[in-house]
């Protein structure tokens, strides 16, 4: 059995979305100044890395993290290689040959060659509102993408978020799916449970079946 992390690691020098701190790790007490044990404060925003959003992230009557279905982050999962430009419509997804009952969805662009950079990337690949649309129509439940946001950066009213989040898909962004062959894995994706968060950092792996 092969298990694949495709969790980022959180560190100062990461690309982040613009606006958004890059995490910070202070310790509080250290073996080396004489404390008896090493604890850590960790200042994060709650869409560093790979990271889910929730509901609530766009819609103030949204569900929150600690609200999702566990049943929704774990399960099969399928990776399918998107070789395209800028952004995925639905006739690449019809192109793409998904199986009807896929539920969990992860693409693999090329912005997997931009998660290395210090500096967040304005050129990454995204979802047209037609592949949301058609995501939503075929039934899948949970969509993620290789870079910091399944959306086209300064997309106003954020609606393919909206049109996901609505329809109770689950958005996961950041995987780093650079090691992973395109095919059918497990997938287990989970974010810390914080009470009305908008979203989490998460642990993913995937399994291969």
């Amino acid at each position: 059995m092969k298990v694949y992390d495709i969790s980022l690691t959180l560190r100062a020098r990461m690309p982040v979305y613009p606006g958004e701190a890059t995490p910070l790790l202070e310790p509080t007490s250290q073996m080396e100044r004489g404390d008896s044990y090493n604890v850590s404060r960790l200042t994060v925003s709650t869409h560093t890395g790979t990271h889910i959003d929730a509901p609530r992230h766009f819609l103030p009557d949204g569900i929150s993290v600690d609200q999702i279905p566990v049943d929704v982050l774990v399960g099969p999962a399928l990776v399918v290689q998107m070789a395209v430009e800028h952004e995925i419509t639905a006739a690449d997804l019809e192109a793409a040959a998904i199986p009807p009952d896929t539920e969990r969805l992860l693409f693999k662009t090329n912005n997997s060659r931009l998660l290395d950079d210090e500096d967040f990337r304005h050129d990454f690949v995204y979802l047209a509102l037609d592949a949301a649309r058609w995501l939503v129509e075929r039934g899948v439940r949970l969509v993620a993408i290789d870079y910091l946001s399944v959306e086209r950066m300064d997309a106003q009213p954020n609606i393919v978020h909206q049109t996901l989040l609505r329809a109770g898909v689950v958005i996961v962004e950041g995987a780093d799916l650079r090691k992973v062959a395109p095919g059918p894995y497990l997938l287990a994706c989970l974010p810390l449970k914080i009470e009305g968060g908008d979203g989490s950092p998460v642990g993913a792996v995937l399994v291969e079946m």
